[in-house]
């Protein structure tokens, strides 16, 4: 099941006077992919972490599947278990199996059992190409690979909807695509995904819609048919100029 998304009017100032989003306003339907694509600094990332109050607001609200993130009181774990989260780096236990890696947060923070956890998280391996890795560790996989399971990891939690930023960032280039490949999938089934990335052929295959931000603000949003075609001179050609060259 998938959930929708409504950021509203949300703004973030950090200690350092620093105004990181400014009055952002933004509906995600469920089943919709969002990439979010803009320069270093412009508030990507810090935007996604408000979805699961990873980031506190300043101002304004962010809903989940309806249900207020930021109001004081709210059940925060529950409501965080709707949205599951990849970073850039895949924060695996180096301790654990991979299999323990996946288990380790349903039956921990969803109180589920074993055998029904371990099935699942079995199902999520053979879906992200490795079925046969569940007995590895971290240490033994490949980047990408280990990005791979923080995926598995995040679905084991059954979320509604799932936030990736840049997950493809730490990897060498020839560890993307298996990578991308799970997350078109995700797609193809009608995940809500909001999607920090710098993949700018990801985000013109999968995305419903594309946001640029500049400077804590959404200055463009659009279809990747449309996002994509120059507007002689304005911000965002001078960055999609950079980043496709």
């Amino acid at each position: 099941m998938s959930a929708g998304v409504e950021i509203r009017n949300v703004s973030k100032q950090f200690g350092n006077g620093v105004q990181a989003l400014d009055d952002v306003s933004l509906s995600v339907a469920a089943g919709e992919v969002l990439c979010i694509v803009g320069p270093s600094g412009s508030g990507k990332s810090t935007l996604l972490r408000t979805v699961n109050r990873l980031e506190t607001v300043t101002a304004g609200d962010v809903l989940l599947d309806g249900e207020s993130i930021h109001t004081a009181g709210r059940q925060l774990n529950a409501l965080r278990q709707k949205a599951g989260m990849v970073f850039q780096q895949f924060n695996l236990f180096p301790h654990l199996t991979v299999l323990d890696n996946i288990t380790l947060a349903p039956l921990k923070v969803r109180g589920e059992s074993m055998t029904t956890v371990k099935p699942r998280a079995q199902s999520l391996l053979d879906r992200v190409g490795l079925g046969d890795r569940g007995n590895s560790f971290p240490s033994q996989l490949s980047g990408g690979q280990q990005q791979r399971v923080a995926i598995a990891r995040a679905l084991a939690m059954q979320p509604d909807v799932m936030l990736f930023d840049e997950p493809t960032s730490a990897l060498d280039p020839e560890m993307v695509g298996g990578v991308l490949d799970v997350m078109k999938d995700l797609a193809s089934e009608g995940m809500t995904m909001l999607v920090v990335t710098h993949e700018m052929g990801f985000a013109r295959a999968v995305a419903d819609r594309v946001v640029f931000m500049e400077s804590g603000r959404i200055e463009h949003i659009a279809e990747p048919e449309n996002f994509f075609e120059p507007a002689s001179g304005s911000r965002l050609d001078l960055f999609l100029g950079q980043v496709l060259r």
